[in-house]
């Protein structure tokens, strides 16, 4: 049975123009206006168009269309089922909890452009429960960076307050709009070589639902992460906030 119009993600009417002559290739186009379309809550569940359909729709060739396909398929965005088509499985954005990633790196191994609010850096004398986390001497100070991030169609996110010990060198002043791990690991030459963390459920604060646009007490994921370099010295303790209807975490298990 062919899926009705309210079981789609496009309409069969739908047409877009993609401009040939943009350096940004055809298949990154068509991948955006997609992942536009099926981020949206209501999209899980429903068909995408056969190859014919989105040739049609999109202008592209049929390799345009089944390598923009076959990524989302890989990023476990979409899924295909033989004798019945592809359809939206997910569009909450999916972290690999077996591998120390920072988000700009789990963000772009999708294909996904971060978008990031800095809302503040400062050096400071950290409470007792970080000193001790980062196995900090008394009165040793910090630098505390708190960022809202998500991506160019999800935002916001995630809400991350993360300390480094100053003693590393890392400026408050410094630009924490992109990748800290690439700014740790090139631009201060500290390599990260291990990570411990958790993650649990909590209610949000009225700061963090703000922040988030939840409302005070909603549900939120909570992951707390210490990074360390070579000697088990610690580096980094980050506290995360997730919306939890915008991001999931994953992890393979072998036996």
């Amino acid at each position: 049975m062919r899926a009705g119009r309210s079981d789609r993600v496009l309409d069969p009417g739908e047409r877009f123009q993609l401009d040939a002559s943009s350096p940004v290739p055809l298949y990154h186009q068509m991948t955006q206006i997609l992942l536009e379309r099926i981020s949206r809550p209501e999209m899980v569940g429903r068909m995408i168009p056969p190859e014919f359909e989105l040739i049609e729709m999109f202008g592209v060739s049929r390799a345009t269309v089944k390598k923009t396909l076959d990524d989302f398929v890989a990023k476990g965005l979409l899924e295909r089922r033989r004798g019945i088509g592809t359809r939206v499985i997910q569009n909450k954005i999916v972290e690999d909890l077996a591998r120390l990633k920072g988000y700009t790196e789990e963000m772009a191994g999708k294909g996904l452009r971060i978008r990031t609010e800095v809302l503040g850096a400062e050096e400071h004398v950290p409470g007792d429960e970080v000193r001790a986390r980062l196995q900090l001497p008394a009165r040793a100070k910090t630098v505390r960076i708190r960022r809202l991030r998500g991506t160019n169609k999800v935002f916001p996110v995630v809400l991350l307050c993360s300390e480094i010990p100053a003693a590393y060198g890392i400026r408050a002043d410094e630009d924490f709009r992109h990748s800290l791990y690439a700014l740790i690991e090139r631009n201060h030459r500290i390599p990260i070589a291990w990570g411990k963390q958790t993650i649990e459920t909590a209610r949000a604060t009225a700061e963090q639902a703000a922040h988030l646009k939840l409302e005070a007490g909603d549900t939120v994921l909570i992951m707390e992460r210490v990074t360390y370099t070579h000697g088990n010295r610690p580096v980094e303790f980050v506290r995360a906030v997730y919306r939890p209807d915008r991001y999931k975490f994953s992890i393979r298990l072998s036996r």
